[in-house]
């Protein structure tokens, strides 16, 4: 891959899934191109339709090719998932080195949604 950095531009969520009995998520994403090496963004606390407006860079590896978004509700003890998403960065080049869209949020086996997750992505 002739690209040496992807940055991430976490913009909101709408429609998360709740996960707590009472109140709303607390809400926040983690992500990563590897494993080793995740980045997190602040967590915006009682609502299902948070707002980041949070950038973060990434320098691109060989054999890197998925940027993993993990959504987490922030419990007093530990976190919830609320939802998992992977992006190919092969549909960013395609795209033109750009590519601004709502990531839905599969629930179960697909069936549904927990939501979406708007990201603006650029390769530079």
């Amino acid at each position: 891959m002739s690209h040496e950095t992807l940055q991430v531009i976490v913009v909101e969520g709408r429609n998360l899934k709740d996960k707590d009995t009472f109140g709303q998520n607390d809400a926040y994403i983690e992500l990563y191109l590897d494993k080793n090496y995740k980045q997190r963004t602040s967590t915006i606390k009682d609502t299902n339709s948070p707002v980041w407006n949070e950038t973060f860079n990434f320098n691109l590896l060989k054999g890197q090719d998925h940027l993993h978004i993990q959504v987490y509700d922030e419990d007093v003890v530990g976190k919830d998932s609320i939802g998992a998403a992977k992006i190919s960065l092969k549909k960013i080049q395609q795209a033109g080195g750009k590519l601004d869209e709502w990531i839905k949020l599969p629930a179960h086996l697909g069936l549904g949604s927990n939501g979406e997750i708007h990201l603006i992505l650029r390769l530079s």
